[in-house]
């Protein structure tokens, strides 16, 4: 009987400790983030995971000329519930995994439609691909944001929308119709 009380003591510290442990992982590396979104009659909803710098350089995170997923973790995903123009390109209402190239002038964004993880890309999937424009900014962002700015308040139809890390930030115009 005592081996039993034991045994049981014994398993059931083992169950606590191993809780109290997995508690104290603390806040995630690259936290989750989501944006929701109207643009006029729009609604737009990216998930992504926002990668910081922690003392390393934007080069060696997202490499110049290499295909990026756009944050950390899983890929980002962008969903639109009405079709729109996006850098200037026609895209159909759903949900997308968004990736980019970038460069030290301009950046590729790419709409896939793979629902794939992570690094996982597949060229053959790309609905849309279309340049930008990257600009360096006089102020560093340390965690990787994206952001939907300058809405047009006097249409309602079309806003940019801004990566930015380090001291780039890159933009393009969604549009919808009304």
């Amino acid at each position: 009987m005592k081996k039993v009380l034991v045994t049981l003591a014994s398993f059931a510290l083992l169950i606590f400790t191993q809780s109290s442990v997995m508690a104290q992982r603390g806040p995630a590396a690259s936290p989750t983030a989501t944006i929701k979104q109207m643009i006029g009659n729009t609604e737009m909803q990216i998930v992504y995971s926002r990668p910081s710098l922690a003392g390393r350089s934007l080069s060696s995170l997202a490499p110049s000329g290499k295909v990026w997923r756009t944050g950390a973790n899983a890929n980002t995903k962008i969903n639109f519930n009405k079709d729109v123009t996006i850098g200037g390109k026609s895209l159909a209402a759903g949900e997308y995994s968004m990736y980019s190239i970038p460069g030290n002038n301009e950046w590729t964004i790419i709409i896939n439609k793979a629902k794939t993880w992570g690094t996982n890309y597949d060229e053959s999937q790309d609905v849309v691909r279309f340049t930008a424009k990257a600009t360096k900014t006089s102020s560093s962002v340390e965690t990787f944001r994206i952001d939907l700015t300058d809405f047009d308040n006097k249409a309602k139809d079309k806003a940019n929308l801004e990566l930015a890390w380090g001291d780039v930030s890159v933009k393009f115009p969604i549009v919808v119709k009304n």
